[in-house]
């Protein structure tokens, strides 16, 4: 197990290896022992539960094509009601059936992944850490105008470390609005779905200044309405047509967006192909990123030996987000103020 070959960056991989070895692969061999013994019980359940299911789907079949029948007036209307109830009677019975063919491989892929996941996250420092379902105070990104006043924000999940002596923070967050419905049901509407980074910063200010994206003059005076700063005009066309920024204070954010500031805000931007926004706040950068991609999903499968392989390529490709965002903004460097 502590041969394999891993997909991650050049500069990692024998460290990594060597990490690994010491580290990961003792912790695999007794969750892989325990994969074996679930798969043969699964192989064992199938002989009872397969027939199951495949009666119970063509039972569904025959009622429909009976209610079908009535439909059409080829079967008398009096075996309605009872066909109703054999279409969806068996619908409970394949339903238990799969829950428990899947409850005790879940168990043990949440075990496992709980158990692996942290031991491999220390390989980036001690205070590496990833927190599901956690518990964030969000009005101070509602106030920033950084995320939008909704009815329910929740962060998934919470990855927290240090990378280049800049402490950071990751929210998978997600924001929407809900709305009952004439039939009683509750509808949402997404309106936020995406990445919250929060990050502190070698560098010395006071302000508040806030860059969010260019919308037209119209929505740009409307955005403008909402917040308490002003509005900062810079000289760099390219960043104006990208970013509209509002700060407390002028020459401060004029010093904060100094020209390299600004060309990597641009080149992060076209890297993530995003509309990203930030907010220079508290001595800490916060950034915004909409995405549809869901960070840290468990990649065990039960068909495979339990090495912890996919995860941990998946861990360096999703902390590389983050390490990419602090390299091409130069977050460790004591530029500006």
């Amino acid at each position: 197990m502590s041969s394999i070959e891993f997909d991650i960056p050049e500069d990692h991989r024998i460290a990594f290896q060597k990490y690994y070895k010491q580290k990961i692969a003792p912790k695999c061999g007794p969750f892989e022992a325990k994969r074996e013994g679930v798969n043969q019980r699964r192989r064992e359940n199938a002989k009872f539960t397969t027939p199951i299911y495949y009666i119970c789907i063509t039972v569904i079949l025959g009622a429909f094509a009976g209610l079908l029948g009535v439909q059409f007036m080829l079967v008398p209307m009096d075996y309605f009601v009872p066909l109703m109830i054999v279409a969806f009677l068996p619908a409970p019975v394949i339903a238990l059936a799969v829950i428990a063919s899947g409850k005790e491989s879940d168990e043990l892929y949440n075990a496992a992944f709980e158990k692996l996941y942290p031991i491999s996250l220390k390989y980036f420092g001690d205070d590496f850490a990833l927190t599901r379902a956690p518990k964030v105070d969000f009005s101070t990104f509602i106030e920033l105008g950084l995320l939008p006043k909704t009815d329910k924000q929740y962060a998934q999940n919470c990855l927290k470390g240090t990378y280049k002596k800049v402490p950071f923070q990751f929210y998978e967050v997600d924001a929407y609005n809900t709305k009952s419905n004439d039939n009683g049901s509750v509808q949402r509407e997404t309106i936020f779905n995406g990445v919250l980074l929060v990050c502190n910063i070698p560098k010395r200010f006071n302000s508040t200044t806030l860059l969010v994206t260019d919308k037209g003059s119209l929505k740009n005076r409307l955005e403008g309405f909402k917040t308490k700063l002003l509005r900062v005009k810079l000289e760099d066309v390219r960043f104006e047509r990208s970013f509209e920024v509002y700060s407390s204070d002028q020459v401060e954010a004029r010093y904060l967006l100094n020209p390299l500031m600004m060309e990597s805000l641009l080149a992060l931007s076209r890297e993530l192909n995003a509309e990203v926004e930030a907010c220079f706040y508290q001595k800490q950068l916060l950034i915004k990123i909409p995405t549809k991609h869901h960070f840290f999903i468990n990649q065990l499968d039960l068909d495979r030996p339990i090495n912890f392989k996919r995860n941990i390529e998946q861990m360096f490709t999703e902390l590389g987000y983050t390490f990419s965002i602090i390299d091409t903004l130069k977050l460790d460097k004591h530029t500006g103020l």
